[in-house]
């Protein structure tokens, strides 16, 4: 997680000094003179390509120069950080969402907590955060709809969201009730509630085929010459139960009940 701060340098000497004691006693040891012990403490960590900011400059040396080894420290977050990082370090925990191992797509260098989420670093489903434990997960009120949240919505915002009845589990009545999405006309034929039996497009409503097992009125309720089709002007003197006579195939033959 490098950015490019300025570094306290006298703040960095006192926060090198582990480190510092460890090369002063080596070069003592192998009687270099003065002015290279001299030099050794001007030692500035910038050279190195990675800015100590952030909790970077709370650590100690060793945690990340571990056994006084200096060369192939890792510099990118998730080589101290990873699960799999050599370095004694706090590491991605198990319950993590499942994302790459950018770290610094979310976190900064000076604290895990209060991350900026990153959708692009996810790699995992929506439903594997939003799950209503690790994030927002469906409403109680949500259309009864399978777990695949991308269908609908985007990573920007839950709302509005794009409809697709491809993910919809419920039945066409369990939305359109006339309250979550538009239902019945007042002037609808009297019908059951298994809308999939005539309108068999999720497009639109028309063109529709009609489907006489869902009819729960009676036969004049349409049949009356306004909705469908009703007795012409020469049929016989009868009231108006025309399935008396008459059935849901065709007209005729009629049976003359």
């Amino acid at each position: 997680m490098n950015t490019n701060k300025s570094f306290n340098e006298n703040a960095g000497f006192r926060l090198l000094d582990s480190y510092l004691l460890i090369v002063l006693i080596c070069l003592a040891g192998l009687g270099l003179s003065q002015q290279s012990v001299q030099a050794a403490t001007k030692f500035d960590h910038d050279t190195t390509g990675f800015l100590l900011n952030g909790a970077h400059t709370r650590v100690s040396c060793e945690t990340c120069h571990a056994y006084g080894i200096f060369r192939g420290t890792p510099t990118r977050c998730s080589g101290c950080h990873g699960q799999s990082g050599t370095i004694a370090t706090t590491k991605k925990s198990p319950s993590h969402v499942q994302s790459s191992d950018t770290c610094d797509d979310c976190h900064t260098e000076f604290s895990w907590t209060n991350a900026r989420m990153d959708h692009s670093s996810v790699i995992g489903t929506c439903q594997s955060c939003h799950n209503g434990v690790k994030a927002t997960g469906k409403t109680p009120t949500h259309i009864q709809s399978n777990d695949t949240c991308e269908d609908c919505h985007l990573t920007i915002a839950w709302a509005p969201a794009r409809f697709k009845h491809i993910g919809i589990t419920g039945s066409c009545y369990s939305c359109h009730n006339g309250t979550t999405a538009t239902g019945k006309s007042t002037s609808h034929l009297l019908t059951t509630n298994t809308c999939e039996d005539c309108h068999h497009s999720t497009i639109s409503w028309l063109p529709a085929t009609f489907d006489h097992s869902d009819a729960i009125g009676t036969c004049y309720s349409c049949h009356n010459g306004t909705i469908a089709t009703g007795k012409p002007s020469d049929h016989i003197p009868s009231d108006n139960n025309c399935n008396n006579c008459h059935s849901t195939t065709a007209w005729k033959p009629a049976t003359g009940g």
